[in-house]
Formats: structure tokens, sequence, C-alpha cells
């Protein structure tokens, strides 16, 4: 633990920081293939959005997290591979990126929301929208679709 910290089981913004400062230095000192651009090239290829719809700060949250929690062969061989997952632990992998981009949650331990209104779940399902969020001028007031007043 860095500095004075007590071992804490639960996440403050200070344990948060310092876990992130832990997480760049993993990410410089592991040989993953690229950085963040090739892990965004990576989540557009298993998410199936364009790249450019998905955000470069969330994917280099991700990123170091996955880094951090040990999954730095696993991104190797994602990031190598051209076909689908061919392992239970690469298949797991694979899992655990697209949930985070769809539900914008970073998993860690316990598990950090990093984009609640950018999470892909809301481009995904065109008729959701997320908490607080009117679907424009108007959304609820006309009929349901097929429906007279």
């Amino acid at each position: 633990m860095p500095g004075n910290m007590a071992p804490n089981p639960k996440l403050t913004r200070r344990s948060f920081a310092a876990l992130c400062g832990a997480a760049t230095g993993v990410a410089f000192a592991t040989p993953v293939t690229g950085g963040a651009e090739s892990f965004r090239a990576l989540s557009a290829k298993l998410t199936g959005f364009d790249e450019s719809a998905l955000d470069p700060q969330f994917a280099t949250q991700l990123r170091q997290a996955l880094l951090v929690g040990g999954h730095a062969a696993g991104l190797e061989e994602l990031a190598e591979s051209t076909a689908a997952a061919e392992t239970a632990t690469s298949l797991a992998l694979e899992t655990q990126i697209i949930s985070a981009w769809y539900s914008g949650v970073i998993p860690l331990t316990p598990p950090v929301v990093g984009k609640l209104y950018g999470a892909l779940v809301w481009s995904a399902a065109d008729f959701a929208t997320p908490p607080g969020m009117c679907a424009g001028g108007g959304g609820w007031s006309g009929a349901p679709a097929g429906k007279g007043r």
C-alpha cells in the first residue's frame, strides 16, 4: 500500500487515486501490445461500435483497471487474436470488457461507475434513456406507436 494507508476494503477517493497511480506504473511496466488506442480498437471490435464512439478517457480507465486486475497477458492475447475467444479465460475477459463498455462500470473491487450517461447501453437500446434524462422535448407526451388517443 502506498504511504501510510492501512488496508481498507472500501474504495475511497484517496485509495482510488493511489490505485490509479499504481495502475500507471503497471501500465508502463507491462508489455501490452499498443496502448490506449489499440485497446479502443479492440473494444470497438468486441462491442460492435465504431472506435470514434468509444470515450478515450473511459478506455484508459478500463484498460488500467484490467491491467491492475492481472489481465495483461489476456489483453495481449485478445489484441493479437483475429478470431473469437479461444479459451474460457479469454472469453471471460471479452465479456468483462463488453460489459464494462455497455454498463459504464469499471471492474474494480468494489465496482466503480466510470461513465453512466455515456455507457453504450443508451445507444444500443434507443428506446431507453439514462436516469433523469428525457428522450427529447415531449418524449412522453405522444400516444404509444400503433395506438390512437
